[in-house]
């Protein structure tokens, strides 16, 4: 994995050159094995390269031939596939195939990628950008454009280091409020995030910029299998190897271990698959310190110790983490300043310590079961509305018969909702509680809340669940936190072979089974033990064992900062209430958060 930026002339007055100082500078907080870049009057495009799969150590150079240059940060899931058809082999580097897929087969070069990407590809000849970014949006790709230049990178301090950022006030407004941001927006008004599933082309010879929508997640024909047993060897199947074609890396290969199905189905599959001296798990765990401060006061290290021992890892490569790392909340503030950027939803600062600790271990990529609950090991609880929402009435006649007396009570429970327009009865009260947004603000009739929408089918909900901005802004920032240690992070239940087989499938095998989770619970028969197959998805425990711990020792270190608002967008100043619920805690906690970095843009007037 790797970080890239550039900067692309707009108008014969400016001379790109002229900002690459200023931007290789912004990244100077992050330690690559090479550093290699292309300049020109019209465009420098730049790559800060860490060595993690086999080939990159190749990948010294900017990788271009006479007409084109790409950079990008790149990991290519189905290069076998990509090597028969553009002729190349093991020893040729990711950036390679992408350049040499954009050779052949020009802007749909991206129809036949499989992997996290983005990249842009600057054509000397016709003066042309091409960008792209992967199906999910796994890798992160920023961009600013004025009447002068257009710049990019995949983090936003090299933009920030050669432009004014202005504070996004829409974008503020929706965290005060807790609503879902959307895909593009950023903590800056005049910085974007690239759209997943997306490409653009940008021809500065004729003042064009285009974009493409070049994916969409689909039903594929399933009709060759003939039964149940024959689609879950394929499940299977395509879950292995998406482990699998993750594991190639040139150091060692780390597992988030949480205890829960994902995770471990994960850790168990590359047990089977590499080596065990490679493989390294790590887990979130309560300690004497932290325990107290949690209200269940329960974490999941029997289920961790369990699949260890059914794996037969190596007792000495698990490692438990039971704390941050950093001394106070201001140098977290800082840390997330630093990597992030500015405030950004779905920080995933909490991973930091998890990756601190396995840089020590040389661990090239950290697999991790997100975003499982979101896709392939979804709940189904819902399976049903597929024949409600499509009025499907043989299907609805058969879920009576089957369910005389719930069939009817669902059915009256689907109508509810979609009345509503939500899943969650109550929701609306929960989100005016939790509103830190000051009265009277223009934003509260500008804004739309699209927390836990109503889909009428499951199949809808499926896909806008694994399809989500969350995917995306999630895997972004841990991504960019690994990546300051010397890894990448790796996403098997986001791979999109199989993501599109789960999607394709017959709703009744999502069905609850007298368990909810039934398709990944039948999947893993073979793969996890039935007392961790059979565990309920809640046990209480949470993925970072000690965030009651953290979030309250949050609220002490922030307990004499003074709130400013220089934009006048917050609620009156109030003290944290450190008895509060976690999400509770979260908002309120994000309220000094918000403060804080916009202090840093807009610092408030003096007298």
């Amino acid at each position: 994995m790797s970080h890239y930026w550039g900067c692309i002339s707009l108008s014969q007055d400016f001379d790109a050159r002229s900002v690459f100082t200023a931007m290789q500078q912004s990244m100077e907080f992050f330690k690559s094995d090479a550093h290699v870049d292309y300049q020109s009057p019209e465009a420098v495009l730049a790559n800060d390269i860490q060595f993690i799969t086999p080939e990159s150590v190749g990948q010294t150079r900017v990788c271009r031939n006479e007409r084109f240059v790409l950079v990008a940060t790149c990991r290519l899931d189905n290069r076998p596939e990509l090597a028969g058809k553009l002729c190349l082999n093991d020893a040729d580097t990711d950036y390679t195939y992408l350049l040499e897929a954009y050779i052949k087969f020009g802007n749909d070069c991206v129809k036949h990628l499989v992997g996290d990407f983005s990249f842009v590809v600057w054509d000397t000849h016709n003066r042309t950008l091409f960008m792209a970014k992967d199906q999910l949006g796994i890798r992160p790709l920023f961009y600013y454009q004025d009447t002068q230049k257009l710049v990019f990178s995949t983090t936003m301090q090299a933009i920030k280091a050669v432009i004014t950022p202005v504070l996004n006030q829409r974008y503020i407004a929706i965290e005060l409020k807790n609503y879902v941001q959307d895909y593009a927006p950023t903590f800056f008004e005049n910085i974007n995030r690239f759209l997943p599933a997306h490409y653009a082309l940008a021809d500065t010879a004729r003042g064009m910029y285009e974009t493409a929508r070049y994916w969409e997640l689909e039903a594929e024909d399933i009709s060759g299998f003939r039964n149940e047993a024959e689609l879950y060897a394929e499940l299977n199947r395509r879950f292995t190897e998406a482990v699998v074609c993750r594991a190639r890396t040139l150091k060692n290969v780390g597992c988030q271990l949480s205890g829960g199905l994902d995770s471990s189905a994960i850790a168990v599959l590359l047990s089977r698959n590499i080596p065990k001296q490679r493989l390294h798990t790590y887990s979130f765990v309560l300690s004497d310190k932290t325990r107290p401060y949690s209200e269940r006061g329960i974490d999941e290290q029997g289920t961790q110790q369990a699949i260890l021992d059914y794996a037969g890892l190596l007792p000495q490569n698990h490692h438990k983490i039971e704390d941050f790392h950093f001394k106070d909340v201001y140098e977290q503030l800082e840390r997330t300043h630093l990597i992030m950027g500015g405030f950004a939803n779905s920080d995933c600062l909490w991973q930091d310590p998890l990756f601190m600790t396995a840089s020590a271990d040389n661990v090239g990529v950290m697999m991790s079961g997100f975003p499982g609950d979101e896709g392939v090991s979804c709940s189904g609880s819902t399976y049903y509305y597929e024949y409600f929402g499509n009025l499907d009435i043989p299907a609805i006649c058969r879920f009576f018969m089957k369910y005389p007396l719930r069939g009817p009570k669902r059915m009256l429970d689907y109508l509810k909702a979609r009345w509503r327009g939500s899943l969650v009865k109550g929701y609306d009260k929960i989100q005016q509680d939790r509103n830190l947004l000051r009265a009277g603000s223009p934003w509260h009739q500008q804004l739309k809340d699209d927390s836990f929408l109503f889909y009428p089918t499951f199949k809808k909900w499926f896909k806008q669940q694994i399809t989500r901005p969350h995917t995306c802004h999630r895997t972004e920032s841990e991504g960019a936190y690994a990546l300051t240690h010397g890894m990448e992070t790796v996403y098997p239940m986001a791979d999109i072979r199989l993501v599109r087989l789960a999607y394709s499938l017959p709703v009744e095998m999502f069905a609850p089974a007298g368990y909810n989770r039934a398709l990944f619970r039948n999947m893993c028969k073979d793969i996890l033990p039935d007392a961790v197959r059979f565990q309920p998805k809640f046990s209480g425990a949470m993925t970072l064992a000690f965030a009651e711990y953290w979030k309250k020792k949050n609220i002490e270190d922030l307990k004499n900062y003074q709130i400013t608002d220089p934009l006048q967008m917050m609620v009156p100043d109030k003290r944290l209430n450190a008895d509060a619920g976690l999400m509770d805690l979260i908002m309120r906690v994000n309220y000094y958060y918000i403060d804080y970095f916009v202090n840093k843009y807009l610092p408030p007037e003096t007298d």
